[in-house]
């Protein structure tokens, strides 16, 4: 018998935003899974700045009740153990990439910086986009 398993868009285009936080969407633990795998799907477009992924555990978290993950790239690109991935001018993200991580995790968002890039808040098309999120867990 085939598990139900849960796809969702978690971000759409961040386009001329310079920091944008994600809606949340479910986790495994949520629907009451206990492996805890997930995968990440990121859409990029010439993108320049830091993607992060956090989790919650709680089943209506606040905004003091997330934490940073490190997930596991399929291209090599690492997240720094800070807990995000950076691309800077001179080598932005192009193209789809999965990450994956496991977790019992009720809750997870994407937040997608630009604080170091530029004056931190005035956008550039030079610094692409995030085409979109796509989780599947």
């Amino acid at each position: 018998m085939p598990l139900n398993r849960k796809s969702a868009i978690v971000l759409s285009s961040t386009s001329s935003n310079m920091n944008q936080y994600s809606s949340k969407v479910h986790g495994d633990s949520y629907y009451g899974y206990t492996d805890g795998y997930h995968t990440l799907q990121v859409q990029y477009s010439q993108f320049v700045g830091r993607l992060r992924v956090q989790c919650s555990l709680l089943t209506e978290p606040g905004d003091n009740d997330w934490f940073d993950i490190v997930p596991t790239s399929t291209s090599g690109i690492a997240f720094n153990p800070a807990g995000y991935i950076q691309f800077n001018a001179n080598n932005p993200a192009d193209g789809s990439e999965a990450y994956t991580f496991q977790g019992n995790f009720a809750w997870i968002r994407v937040y997608m910086d630009r604080e170091h890039v530029g004056d931190g808040s005035t956008y550039d098309s030079s610094y692409g986009s995030i085409l979109r999120v796509v989780l599947s867990a």
